[in-house]
């Protein structure tokens, strides 16, 4: 079984997986410009949107599109980060009880239940540009097949899902079901660590 077959074996396998798609390489570019244009379109006033994990999945060797719902567990770190050059001023609430651990932090700000600002990195930050950027994440599922390496993972915008998704047969319009990209490259080896 080639890396590929491996990893879609995996995913299918997958609490909250519900399909798999293997992305075409000249689907690359097309995925690329709409996920840039759909967040130039949501830009706000003061503040860049960008989906950086994109230009990570897209550089690897192979990408894959899974349909999920919402049994899927969330990724092992926060997907939305808004930041000052490289200091994080917000990020996604991620982790069970993090809103409420946070919420005796008299220095965090929050958006609702699932964005916390950090009061002194916003203030150093008055004035000057943010970015609300998308981060890429690892995909642990991906990680233990063996001939596989550099693993990263992306949730897209509306758009892409909603194009993607028809391209791949699945519904684009069940609210259930979300997407997510992940990129891969091969190892030498089958069982190396490289």
């Amino acid at each position: 079984m080639d890396a590929v077959e491996a990893v879609v074996k995996r995913l299918l396998a997958t609490p909250g997986v519900v399909a798999c798609w293997v992305v075409p390489d000249e689907d690359r570019d097309s995925l690329r410009e709409l996920e840039s244009s759909a967040n130039s379109r949501l830009g706000l006033p003061g503040m860049d949107i960008v989906n950086e994990g994109i230009r990570e999945a897209l550089s690897r060797q192979h990408v894959v599109m899974i349909s999920h719902s919402p049994a899927l567990r969330h990724p092992p770190g926060p997907i939305l980060v808004i930041c000052n050059g490289e200091q994080i001023v917000g990020e996604e609430i991620w982790q069970p009880g993090q809103y409420e651990r946070l919420s005796k932090d008299p220095t965090a700000l929050f958006l609702g239940k699932s964005l916390v600002l950090h009061r002194e990195a916003l203030y150093q930050a008055r004035g000057k540009p943010l970015k609300l950027a998308y981060k890429a994440l690892p995909f642990p599922e991906i990680e233990e097949v063996p001939s596989v390496k550099d693993v990263v993972s992306i949730t897209i915008t509306i758009p892409v899902h909603s194009r993607f998704s028809e391209k791949a047969g699945w519904n684009p319009n069940d609210p259930n079901l979300g997407t997510v990209l992940i990129g891969f490259n091969e190892s030498k080896q089958a069982n190396s660590s490289d």
